[in-house]
């Protein structure tokens, strides 16, 4: 039981750890000076604010998803979609919905 209450207070102390230097690196970049003025100023070692810059970006990848949405622009042109001979054409404004299931449906 000692473990577990360890665990949760070592994992506690990360997160605000953690926090802590987003909050730094956010005061850098709003700050417009260079990292090594930055630091300087603010009695950091260069290398332990890119190490801690590194641990920060890697806690971010991976709490995000893997898929990322794609925004397809519009044409003024028809969509055309030929397959086997056969040809279709639609309005530019189709529904994406719409779109996605008539090429489901031919594939």
């Amino acid at each position: 039981m000692e473990t577990k209450t360890t665990t949760a207070i070592t994992t506690v102390k990360q997160e605000l750890h953690l926090r802590e230097w987003i909050e730094q690196i956010k005061a850098q970049q709003e700050s417009g000076m260079t990292v090594a003025a930055y630091c300087a100023q603010n009695g950091i070692n260069i290398k332990t604010y890119y190490y801690h810059l590194r641990k920060v970006r890697e806690h971010f990848v991976e709490s995000e998803p893997a898929i990322v949405p794609v925004a397809v622009p519009r044409s003024a042109t028809d969509i055309r979609i030929e397959k086997n001979g056969l040809q279709i054409s639609l309005p530019a404004d189709i529904s994406a919905d719409t779109l996605l299931a008539l090429v489901h449906e031919l594939c």
